[in-house]
């Protein structure tokens, strides 16, 4: 007996590592690999404030500081004015910096980063799944370049001269495409056998276990666990990341934005796993001998014998609205909702078959202001339960040591 407990405790342990491993690995896999899911990404971190006033100047920085744009209002202005040059390039420069978070919020501006990082994310990604044994990924600026030079006043012409490494940015070349593909090899496979080694270690706990209702509520509570687990250590791994900037006084001032979006799809992973735990921890206390749950059977066990239909349709609905509302992914996908759907209308059937056989007359609920039934009352119910097999030994003289210290 003790041996098999133990082996249910190691396997939810397992589980839940399992679990939260494959979440990590789920978040990465989506925000690294899936183009549509950059692009959104990437969209959110110029519509934030401090992040697009960095990208700004890191943009001006680059303009104003190549030779092309200097020679270009060298030519602007007249030979005697020549002096002059370096302090209205100085000036130039200082209206951009002040205009380029400005510019840079506007449609156009956005339009133009989103093609460069779908661009430049379709060029990663078919590097990273070809066999080519070299190449390089670039995100070409040059929109953004022409959004903030015409706000400024800067000959356009001036662009033209511009070397093509001041206007990209490399992303990846050599052997980060090769540790790239690598790591495409390494989530294609880990993420799945994760996720199948933490369902087969639940379904393991649940089966060696004694009492399979107590073992989904343990289940139930490892999902949520692992969801809190992700989003613990979401937070530790950004502050680590935002501590490690801390010399860089430009870096260190947008870390934390870029931090929280870039990982906004871990959130959505851990808040998943927490609900999906959640809902499995509420179906599996309804069905237990608590005298709260019983209460809630006793009084639904005649619409659920008598109105079987309408019950089901009730459950139907509220899952519509959980897809409308759809508070994590899973509830926003054609297979997570219907493996969901799957899932909730068999946990129906049986809670409806057991409710059924517990309280075959129990009559439909009215409103009564008569007092709830004695200890006496109570303690019967209760050996009728024991007497169905619905509660065994233990149980029982757990339930009943519980009523009789409440009085």
């Amino acid at each position: 007996m003790r041996g098999r407990r133990i082996g249910v405790v190691a396997l939810l342990i397992l589980g839940t590592l399992f679990w939260t491993g494959a979440g990590f690995g789920v978040w990465a896999n989506r925000q690294a690999l899936d183009t549509n899911q950059w692009v959104d990404t990437s969209s959110e971190l110029l519509e934030d404030e401090e992040i697009r006033q960095a990208l700004g100047f890191f943009i001006v920085d680059r303009l104003f500081d190549s030779e092309a744009v200097q020679e270009r209002i060298e030519e602007v202005l007249p030979t005697r004015l020549d002096p002059l040059s370096g302090p209205a390039a100085a000036g130039l420069k200082e209206l951009a910096r002040r205009n380029a978070p400005r510019v840079l919020g506007t449609n156009v501006a956005l339009q133009a980063w989103e093609k460069a990082n779908k661009v430049a994310h379709s060029a990663l990604i078919r590097l990273v799944e070809s066999d080519l044994a070299s190449g390089e990924v670039s995100l070409d600026l040059k929109g953004l370049f022409e959004q903030i030079a015409s706000a400024t006043g800067l000959p356009t012409d001036a662009l033209d001269r511009l070397p093509p490494e001041v206007a990209e940015l490399q992303i990846a070349s050599g052997e980060d495409l090769q540790t790239a593909r690598d790591m495409l090899d390494l989530f294609e496979t880990v993420v799945w056998v994760l996720l199948a080694l933490g369902v087969a270690s639940f379904a393991g706990a649940v089966a060696l276990s004694g009492d399979r209702r107590r073992a989904f509520v343990r289940v139930g509570g490892c999902l949520m666990f692992a969801g809190i687990a992700i989003m613990a250590v979401r937070r530790l791994a950004g502050d680590a990341v935002v501590n490690a900037l801390a010399d860089a006084p430009n870096a260190h001032a947008v870390a934390d934005d870029v931090w929280g979006i870039g990982t906004s799809l871990m959130l959505d992973v851990a808040g998943g796993t927490f609900l999906f735990g959640l809902f499995v921890v509420t179906g599996a206390w309804l069905a237990g001998p608590g005298r709260r749950a019983t209460a809630v059977r006793r009084t639904s066990a005649y619409p659920l014998r008598e109105h079987a239909g309408f019950v089901r349709a009730g459950l139907g609905a509220a899952i519509l609205l959980l897809v409308i509302w759809g508070p994590v992914p899973w509830t926003r996908r054609l297979w997570g909702i219907a493996i969901f759907t799957v899932i909730a209308f068999l946990w129906l059937e049986w809670i409806r078959r057991r409710t059924v056989e517990e309280f075959p007359d129990q009559p439909a609920a009215r409103i009564s202001l008569r007092r709830k039934r004695g200890p006496a009352a109570e303690l019967e119910r209760l050996a009728t339960l024991r007497d169905r097999g619905v509660l065994d030994e233990a149980e029982f003289q757990r339930e009943k040591a519980a009523l009789l210290a409440s009085g």
